[in-house]
């Protein structure tokens, strides 16, 4: 298959929780909404709830958060932790490798955030705000044209756009050759990177003539733990 028979989420994640423990001694453990180990697997008391998402939204974090409630009860947790200047410059790390790895000489960065239906933002989610807050910290390290646009919208009514394929056609009849591509929603390899952006969004970009690199997620740097764990401790976690 495309992708290696499978998603390497879960176990990506699983990587991410034992750099955290082993840098600063914390009992982490993965509770997941769907899939497993799910949260309701959890027979273990905690102190914190740390949400792997980044940016909050109403439609993920907070439903996380509520299954929590409803299975643990009331227990501190992080809203969100994008801002985190350790994070950002993880962030700014993988699209200087992209850019290196690329090639590229006159590249236009595109950020790629996972969609939303257009109703959540209208009804005052921050996700849509956020996420532009973070894209342009993370690039004014950077001498280089860049944009938002959407992945992964599906099912009925609007969602937030463009998408990326639309991007991608207008930039090439904008003059652009060469677009390098960050997953900007994402903290970690998935079936969203792996396939839609890496070969979909392949395919559109090939067929287009246009040179596409999408940057890579390296869960493993150091400084992406560095970051979970300051916020753990600012946030008064054991």
């Amino acid at each position: 298959m495309a992708i290696g028979g499978k998603s390497p989420l879960v176990e990506y994640m699983k990587e991410i929780a034992k750099a955290v423990s082993e840098k600063k001694g914390y009992e982490i453990r993965l509770g997941m909404c769907y899939s497993r180990p799910l949260l309701e697997e959890l027979n273990w008391d905690f102190d914190l709830i740390f949400p792997l998402y980044h940016v909050y939204s109403s439609s993920t974090t907070e439903r996380c958060l509520l299954r929590i409630r409803k299975l643990f009860g009331e227990k501190p947790y992080v809203r969100e932790w994008w801002a985190n200047e350790k994070f950002i410059r993880w962030v700014r790390r993988n699209i200087e490798k992209g850019l290196n790895e690329s090639g590229f000489e006159n590249p236009h960065v595109v950020l790629s955030v996972h969609s939303l239906p257009k109703r959540v933002i209208d009804e005052g989610d921050p996700y849509e705000k956020s996420h532009r807050k973070l894209a342009r910290k993370v690039m004014e390290a950077f001498d280089l044209p860049w944009e938002i646009a959407y992945q992964s919208r599906f099912g009925r009514g609007e969602w937030l756009g463009p998408g990326v394929p639309e991007v991608l056609e207008r930039l090439k009849l904008e003059g652009i050759d060469e677009v390098l591509l960050y997953p900007l929603s994402f903290i970690v390899e998935n079936v969203e990177t792996l396939y839609e952006l890496d070969v979909e969004y392949g395919k559109v970009a090939n067929s287009l003539g246009l040179r596409y690199y999408r940057a890579k997620l390296n869960h493993r740097d150091p400084l992406l733990s560095e970051a979970i764990a300051e916020v753990i401790e600012n946030a008064g976690g054991k």
